[in-house]
């Protein structure tokens, strides 16, 4: 932990603080009743102001210490040219004066907040032993590492031994894997369309026909005895068309008809 050292006051030191303060705080003092400022209220401007200087300084705020002396110093600069009759109280003046303490009060309160300290890493990896009133001490732990032990390799039997690892035979020839022939896609079926053919009446002199063109000789003369016993006046031609077959064939089988 950090020691805070104190510093024993020098009585010089005591007594021109002391004399400096209240040479300030009575120009100060004077300035608050130049403004207007009743007596218990003008005690206060030298009061707030003087405070705030010795507050920076005893904490070494650099930046405070700064503004606490121009403020100081402009309290003194106004008060002294007015009590000269160099300058005479306006509203530029007046307004300064007023905002004096609220600067200061913010100022102060900032001051009473202790800064935040970066704690060094060294400090946090120490490791603090308790013990009454004795000062603390940090002690260094050192934490030693155990070898691994490596794990042992059994050795390999030579080659021709009964415990010797089995080769496996390695065929000269790469095996090739039969290729899959691939199907060929059926072709497309189209439908034909098909002819549909109208049954034929069949009469009865078509039927007779049929059957006198594939009878003999004689059937054909018995079957035109018939016909021309129905219809002499039928032609040679007619028989040979009912018989299916040609004219000349018709005229013989109907003179063979009425010949017999």
């Amino acid at each position: 932990m950090p020691k805070t050292t104190r510093h024993r006051w020098d009585p010089l030191v005591a007594v021109s603080l002391a004399a400096g303060v209240g040479f300030t705080a009575y120009a100060e003092y004077q300035l608050a009743r130049a403004i207007g400022a009743a007596v218990p209220v003008a005690v206060l401007l030298p009061l707030a102001i003087d405070v705030y200087v010795v507050a920076a300084i005893r904490r070494s705020r650099g930046r405070d210490i700064a503004l606490s002396l121009v403020l100081m110093g402009t309290a003194q600069i106004a008060a002294h040219m007015l009590e000269a009759r160099v300058a005479v109280v306006s509203v530029p003046l007046v307004a300064a004066v007023s905002l004096l303490v609220p600067l200061v009060i913010w100022r102060v309160h900032t001051l009473a907040v202790p800064p935040a300290t970066a704690v060094p890493a060294s400090a946090r990896e120490a490791v603090p032993v308790p013990g009454g009133d004795e000062p603390e001490t940090t002690v260094s732990v050192t934490v030693e590492q155990q070898p691994v032990p490596a794990p042992e390799i059994a050795p390999v039997p030579p080659a021709g031994t009964a415990d010797a690892p089995r080769e496996l035979p390695v065929p000269d020839q790469a095996v090739l894997r039969p290729e899959l022939q691939a199907v060929p896609e059926p072709e497309p079926q189209h439908e034909t369309a098909v002819p549909v053919r109208r049954a034929r009446r069949t009469t009865r002199s078509s039927t007779a026909r049929k059957k006198a063109a594939t009878g003999s000789f004689d059937e054909h003369v018995s079957t035109a005895r018939q016909w021309l016993a129905d219809n002499p006046e039928m032609t040679g031609t007619d028989i040979g068309n009912r018989l299916g077959t040609g004219d000349s064939y018709g005229r013989r089988v109907r003179r063979a008809a009425l010949a017999s």
